[in-house]
């Protein structure tokens, strides 16, 4: 198996009832959903660009998601006109935001990822390990990861909505804290992935993380 440029992808989550596929590194792991299955996307119009990640690191109304400077998180996308979808989308990104300043901040119990995820579920641990996995191998991330090529399924109105988007992370590699020297990956495909989040409201006014899948190498990503 190939090695990873962090060690972000290796941990193995699941969408839907989708089994997970493999992934490089030493905690390869497989589950299942415990609903839905997905079955296609369904996508609306674009309306307005969706906000930027220092634009969601400003929002009142929830964590503080700030990023190091050495380190950003690109949406390329437009929001949806539907509302579920839109919001769907705009807090599966902010997870992601949430998961990589955990990392970066060295802190399993970071509140931006937790509050984006639902306690107890697949993506919540799932997170957890990954961070834990990075603290206790002494490694942070570094550079620029762009999320693009969304889509997404509503499977239930107002509760629940799969988001599917790649990862490229070209310009986003694998920081060393002991010699803060950059780690670079061992195959150009490391570099691309595809996310599936289940998504499910809150009190109507956020979305949590609570079954997501990695697959890194994802073809239609590259």
């Amino acid at each position: 198996m190939k090695r990873q440029r962090t060690l972000t992808a290796c941990v193995a989550l699941v969408a839907a009832s989708v089994l997970v596929a493999g992934c490089g590194g030493d905690d390869e792991k497989s589950d299942k959903a415990d609903e839905g299955k997905i079955a296609g996307t369904e996508t609306t119009a674009p309306a307005k660009p969706s906000p930027t990640a220092s634009e969601a690191a400003g929002e009142k109304d929830g964590p503080d998601l700030s990023l190091p400077k050495d380190l950003k998180v690109v949406t390329d996308w437009a929001e949806p006109g539907d509302a579920d979808q839109a919001g769907a989308l705009r807090d599966a990104a902010r997870f992601v935001i949430g998961l990589d300043r955990a990392i970066a901040r060295q802190d399993v119990s970071d509140e931006a990822y937790r509050y984006y995820s639902y306690p107890a579920s697949n993506a919540r641990k799932a997170a957890e390990e990954n961070i834990k996995l990075h603290v206790d191998h002494d490694r942070s991330v570094t550079g620029t990861r762009r999320l693009h090529k969304e889509s997404m399924q509503v499977v239930k109105a107002h509760k629940t909505v799969v988001v599917q988007f790649c990862v490229d992370d070209q310009k986003y590699f694998g920081k060393d804290l002991k010699t803060s020297k950059k780690i670079e990956g061992d195959s150009p495909e490391d570099a691309y992935s595809k996310y599936e989040i289940g998504m499910v409201s809150v009190d109507g006014k956020k979305w949590v993380a609570k079954e997501l899948k990695a697959t890194t190498g994802d073809a239609e990503c590259a």
